[in-house]
């Protein structure tokens, strides 16, 4: 009887090294991709074609004159003009601040996972999505994908919170999704709903919707107001056809490496559909995938950026599954039954 409180300071010490020791070596990593990234950026001498559209369309919003590209997202180029009218206008300055948001994705993607799957599973998705070839090269590019890819992650970040008030902020979130490429809306409204279905608190949608609606109107207006018209797409990308196409199957290798064969597995778990939180990425990554491939015309590798962290986490889940190596957890339950 005496060993007991023993085992239980030993167990929780050793919760507590695994925790830190994870963090440590996150930050490290991450530390170490950064300074990769920035450094890739540094080597870009000229911007990439459809960022020059962003570009223009800055200079362009507060003034008389047309905007480059009607159909462009206006938040890149609002934050462009933010910043431009601090520093003038230099593109350098923008090659380096629009990418940050694809690392702060990261860092708050770690964050929300170490939370609720423990650090190594965060590890493990965070590090598979950033190191993704198609994530890593479009997110250093002067475009959508990591903005939108941004704000859709900190709408998992906020709606997963034990914080009612929160789910305000997720709203927000929502809506500067939208803001920063109108088809991710649909992965964040996803999330909303799904969310919404396994809170059942209508108090909760409702802050939610507070906080989206003011800001896809306001959005939708300012760009009428600026055009005269409103569209999300060039209209040929507005086409879906039925059945879905294969594309984003059929090249899984190219797109998402040899990770992506642990994700069928990921669904034939009884753990998998035992703990709900799980259903969020779930229908994150199928309502995507279908969404993409139903398009009639337009099928690009860059369009799995934003549910790259979808699919990774059934990824990890997968070899968790299998290897059932969720020691941090096994650890506080060894403390605990102690």
């Amino acid at each position: 009887m005496k060993n007991e409180p023993k085992l239980k300071d030993i167990a929780e010490l050793l919760t507590l090294y695994m925790l830190r020791r994870t963090d440590f070596i996150f930050i490290i990593c991450y530390s170490l991709f950064s300074v990769f990234f920035f450094i890739f950026i540094s080597t870009l001498t000229v911007p990439e074609y459809d960022s020059a559209d962003y570009l223009l369309n800055a200079r362009n919003w507060f003034s008389d004159k047309d905007l480059s590209s009607s159909i462009r997202p206006p938040l890149t180029s609002w934050i462009i003009a933010g910043i431009w009218t601090i520093t003038g206008e230099n593109w350098i300055i923008i090659k380096y601040v629009i990418p940050s948001f694809s690392l702060a994705a990261g860092l708050f993607l770690y964050l929300h996972l170490r939370k609720y799957k423990g650090g190594i599973f965060a590890f493990g998705v965070v590090a598979l999505t950033l190191l993704n070839a198609h994530v890593f090269f479009w997110s250093t590019q002067i475009l959508t994908e990591g903005l939108s890819l941004f704000f859709l992650i900190m709408t998992l970040y906020f709606i997963k919170s034990d914080k009612k008030n929160y789910w305000l902020l997720a709203g927000i979130a929502i809506g500067l999704t939208f803001a920063s490429r109108y088809p991710i809306a649909i992965q964040a409204v996803t999330i909303f709903i799904v969310e919404s279905f396994i809170r059942k608190d209508m108090k909760l949608i409702l802050r939610a919707l507070a906080g989206a609606l003011p800001v896809i109107i306001l959005v939708t207006f300012a760009v009428y107001l600026k055009t005269g018209t409103f569209s999300g797409a060039i209209p040929e990308d507005t086409q879906f056809s039925y059945p879905p196409s294969l594309f984003y199957v059929s090249n899984w290798s190219d797109i998402w490496g040899y990770a992506f064969l642990f994700v069928p597995l990921a669904f034939l778990f009884k753990r998998t559909w035992k703990d709900k939180y799980n259903y969020t990425f779930i229908m994150w990554f199928l309502v995507a995938l279908v969404f993409w491939s139903s398009n009639a015309n337009n099928h690009q590798e860059r369009f799995i950026v934003q549910f790259a962290p979808a699919v990774y986490f059934l990824v990890v889940l997968a070899i968790e599954n299998i290897t059932i190596v969720d020691i941090s957890d096994k650890l506080r339950r060894f403390a605990i039954s102690r």
